[in-house]
């Protein structure tokens, strides 16, 4: 599931795509690791390039700073993961862990790679967390096999930003099941039945001792970067304790793998 690539300061953004395409089918989750930058807009230049190369970037960027859920889409590509404790109600710009999501929970067309890059890292904690599709099945058989059931044939629709998906958590079967899931974006009009089902699927992930047993960490330094196939896997981000504004600072974005 996890592979992990050491690249050098001479390594070019097409060459760390060449890298890219050669683990990306059996890979889920890629981290890119051993080069330094001399500056944001230096890793940004290289970052751009490499989605250009390695697929089509998708404009899905957001800003939590912008008035109302439904007005966060930015149309830019990049989306800014900063702790910042003025900005309140939001994960991106929190310290506290982020429970276990997929980024296209709610937007149709959200494409199928995620790629976040390191800027500033947290001095104690904040690594990324991933968990395979397989193992969250396997999992689920074994401890939650009604709740699994519910999963997969219960639709859930999730809305944010002006987009909605309405779609089972978990389509398809083995390896090839898909997943999407957001507790905090799931639509507030749905009804009894699909709440109790948000409920329960919440609680179970975040209390199950196989799915934190079965979880990666990725705890990733300046320059550094992950790609994860974002309807895979489940992510989210371990707590840390700040000490400043912009300890932790990372960019999320989205591209289309190429085939």
């Amino acid at each position: 599931m996890y592979k992990k690539i050491e690249i050098s300061a001479s390594t070019t953004p097409a060459e760390l795509s060449a890298l890219f395409a050669k683990y990306w089918d059996e890979a889920k989750v890629v981290h890119v690791a051993g080069r330094e930058f001399s500056s944001g807009d230096e890793m940004r230049a290289f970052y751009d390039e490499f989605m250009e190369s390695a697929g089509v970037p998708g404009e899905v960027g957001e800003d939590a700073t912008a008035a109302g859920r439904e007005g966060q889409r930015t149309g830019q590509r990049w989306t800014e993961i900063r702790y910042d404790p003025t900005i309140p109600d939001a994960y991106r710009h929190s310290a506290n862990p982020q429970p276990l999501h997929t980024d296209g929970s709610y937007v149709p067309d959200f494409p199928d790679t995620a790629i976040i890059y390191c800027q500033a890292a947290a001095n104690n904690g904040g690594e990324t967390v991933f968990l395979d599709s397989r193992d969250l099945l396997s999992a689920a058989e074994a401890e939650a096999p009604e709740l699994l059931k519910a999963l997969r044939e219960d639709v859930l629709p999730h809305r944010r930003s002006g987009t909605e998906r309405v779609s089972r958590v978990m389509e398809g079967e083995g390896d090839d099941v898909q997943l999407f899931w957001n507790y905090y974006c799931v639509a507030d009009d749905i009804d009894q039945q699909q709440s109790e089902l948000r409920e329960k699927f919440h609680t179970w992930l975040n209390s199950s001792e196989r799915v934190k047993a079965a979880l990666v960490e990725v705890a990733l330094k300046p320059g550094e970067s992950v790609m994860w196939k974002d309807y895979r896997v489940l992510h989210g981000r371990n707590g840390f304790d700040p000490k400043r504004p912009s300890e932790r600072f990372l960019w999320k974005g989205a591209f289309a793998a190429a085939s």
